[in-house]
Formats: structure tokens, sequence, C-alpha cells
């Protein structure tokens, strides 16, 4: 099989479609990531020739309609932005979740109708999630699909404890407006006085903060989660208060055999991760009080750490990612194709 994934720029999402790359790839399917800002939607397909495309409904437009339509055969998947029931409650003044435009809403009634395609629409949510966020995308008759965010183990696993990066508490990302809503409540108090805590931030956004060391390599990353006795997740404001959109991190920093402290997001800890893999905090306060039992008492992080390992391992991969959208598609041997990879790669790699 040969999987064509759009990608529109170096943003989080780049990240999870290397990992599905990876994982198709691994398994047999050539794999390309197709830079829609560099080559046009014509001569992408007519050299690449893919099975399966995997795009973006708001990077629809008449060309990548016409690339789709005279390939029937094709099966497509898109991921699509918030359309549902959640409207009601979201105020997009205060909460940045991309929800659908008239745009999308054109753009894929007419490939629908031309071609239909999609086969299904997807975002990062829980199944129970996805019937609240997108059950609009019914009204042009198109199934909507939770594919949740996984653990890219080409590039996090296997960490090394390295002496210089050792920390209390390690963060790799950016500090921006929306996010930092969270931050400055769940992390910033940790870094006053800087000497209380040894705490190293890196990313490609500057943090107002001297614990912050600037960009490292992805081959780094795993490092520096691996010699931190805590790595923090910290969600997005809507995730904490509707309980949606679960980031990447988690997956990553438990299939390296990290220990994770995390804010709470329901669907995360209800539904992802139920066997007792994350303390979860619902409040500041609480995370303060995690934060530190574990630092002073580190024998109570082994048992979270090996539980988590195992679920993401079993659970949580992008070779999961990759056997669940095959599984979609009843694409059963390509299914199989990643299903015996991961066993390889797990045997050979991890």
């Amino acid at each position: 099989m040969r999987v064509m994934i759009s990608s529109d720029g170096s943003t989080a999402h780049f990240f999870i479609r290397k990992g599905w790359a990876s994982a198709f790839s691994y398994a047999g399917h050539e794999t390309i990531l197709w830079d829609i800002k560099t080559k046009n939607a014509f001569d992408a397909f007519d050299e690449f020739e893919p099975d399966l495309f995997i795009g973006q409904t708001y990077n629809i437009d008449e060309s990548l309609i016409k690339c789709i339509s005279a390939r029937p055969e094709m099966k497509v998947i898109m991921k699509a932005p918030d359309w549902g029931d959640i409207q009601k409650e979201i105020d997009p003044e205060k909460y940045n979740v991309l929800f659908v435009s008239d745009k999308d809403k054109h753009y894929v009634e007419a490939l629908k109708r031309q071609t239909g395609k999609p086969d299904f629409v997807f975002a990062h949510y829980t199944q129970k999630c996805i019937e609240r966020t997108h059950n609009g995308w019914e009204n042009l008759g198109v199934r909507s699909v939770g594919l949740l965010n996984a653990a890219d183990i080409f590039d996090y696993t296997n960490g090394r404890e390295v002496p210089h990066l050792r920390s209390d508490m390690s963060f790799v990302g950016g500090y921006w407006g929306y996010k930092s809503k969270s931050f400055n409540r769940y992390f910033m108090p940790f870094l006053y006085p800087v000497d209380k805590y040894n705490v190293k931030i890196f990313g490609n956004q500057p943090w107002p903060s001297t614990q912050y060391l600037g960009f490292v390599s992805d081959g780094v990353v795993k490092d520096v989660m691996a010699s931190a006795s805590i790595c923090p997740n910290i969600s997005e404001p809507h995730s904490q208060d509707f309980g949606i959109d679960i980031n990447e991190r988690t997956f990553k920093i438990l299939s390296n055999r990290c220990f994770c402290i995390s804010d709470y997001v329901s669907s995360l800890a209800e539904e992802v991760f139920t066997n007792n893999e994350i303390p979860f905090a619902k409040t500041p306060e609480e995370f303060f009080d995690l934060v530190n039992h574990f630092l002073n008492n580190p024998r109570d992080r082994v048992e979270y750490i090996e539980r988590g390992y195992q679920t993401v391992i079993s659970k949580h991969t992008y070779f999961h990612r990759a056997m669940q959208i095959c599984d979609e598609l009843s694409l059963e041997k390509e299914e199989d194709d990643c299903k015996q990879a991961l066993v390889k790669f797990m045997e050979t790699r991890v």
C-alpha cells in the first residue's frame, strides 16, 4: 500500500503525522509526507499515486477534489475541526478551539457528492468525545472517528539518564499565549525562586524564565525526559474545562519509562489511563502537592512508570493508530502488516 499524508507546517501536527508515517513505513507500506506548501496537488498525486490519502478538511480545494475524483479506488480520511453539540458549550472568544467553517462544509459536501469521500473524518479525541464534538458531520453523510495521538516509539523510547540533563522536572515545548494560561497556573510557580527546584525547559519558543535552555534536537528529547524525576503534562484550557483534546505528551513520556504527573482532563483520566498510570491533579494546589510528594518519595514512582509503559506499548503507539486506520477502512492485510511490524519492532528495538 502507498500512503500519502498531507502536511501543512511544522506545528505539533507534524510530529503526529510523522508518527503515522514511521509506523506505516516500518510495516512495509511506502509512505510520504506531502508538503502542501511546496508542491501542488496534481504533481504530488501524479508522482506518488497513493492508495491511501490522509488529509485535512480545512486544506481541501478544487485541485484536491479533482485529484481524488481521478482515483475512485483510493481510500481517503481527513482530520476535521469540531462540528457538533459541544459548540453550544464553548465560547470561541475564550477558548482556542478549531471549529468548522462554512468553507470546510462547502468543500467536504462537494467532495462527498462527487467522489463519496472521505471515508471518514477524525480528530485526536476519544470516540466518546467525538460523539459530541463531531456529530455535525453526519449532516453531510460523513462518519467521524476518534483517532487519538500516540507514542512515536521510534523517537521517544530508550532514553538515557545523562548527568548534565538531570532535573527535578523537565519540559520540552513552547510557551505561547493561549496555553500560557495553563502554564501560569500549574507550572510557572515551580520556577521561582530559581534555586528551589531543578527545572530544565527546552523548546523552539522562548519562556519568560532563566530555566529556559533553548532548542533541543528530537534525538535528545528522550534523554531529557529520562533524566528528569518528573515529566509534567499540562493541557490547554479547553481540555481542562471540557475534557476533550488529548495531547501527545503523556504517550511520549510513558513510552520512555518516565514518570508523569498531569493536570486533569476527564477523557484522559477516565477513558485512556484508567489503571493508575498517571497521578492527576484537578487543581494547581493538587499538582503542587503531587510534585512535592513524589520528589520526596521517589520509590512511589516505580509502579506508575511500569503500568504506564505497559499501557502505552500495548495500546497507544502509532502502530496501533495505523492498525485502527486500516481496521476502519476494512484493510485486513494492511492491518495485519502493522501488527506484525509492532511485534518485530518490540523484539529488535525496544
